[in-house]
């Protein structure tokens, strides 16, 4: 049974322990909105969702290999945008536009400045810039 939830602030290295064990490029932070799925009391997919000044951010949605297409990163993302009330931006793989899209989220036609500056560090990346709503 797999349960989604938000972790508190002091939890974060859980988060940073699962990301390490998949070598996951990004690292939370206390300032981040943590959420995992759990299966029992294991972490088997995690994001961030970072406060911008302008925006929320989500990154780092990650989802165990083992654990995979059974609808999980769909659930996280899901829960997660069911309990904001700010505009939340993501950079997206292009093989996965596909999943942001079934919740939500359209590609950015236009970009703030804070938006361009943020996305320049990611672009090498091959990476498409979406919103939600």
């Amino acid at each position: 049974m797999y349960k989604v939830e938000i972790l508190e602030q002091v939890k974060s290295p859980l988060v940073n322990k699962f990301y390490k064990q998949y070598s996951v490029r990004g690292r939370a932070n206390k300032q981040d909105q943590l959420w995992v799925v759990y299966n029992k009391t294991d972490i088997v997919a995690a994001c961030r969702l970072q406060h911008k000044a302008e925006f929320l951010f989500l990154s780092t949605v990650f989802v165990a290999p083992r654990h995979r297409s059974k609808g999980l990163a769909k659930l996280l993302i899901t829960t997660l945008l069911e309990k904001q009330n700010k505009v939340v931006y993501t950079f997206a793989y292009k093989t996965l536009v596909d999943l942001y899209r079934t919740v939500g989220f359209n590609q950015v036609l236009t970009y703030t400045l804070a938006l361009q500056v943020l996305f320049d560090t990611y672009k090498h990346r091959n990476v498409v810039a979406l919103k939600y709503p």
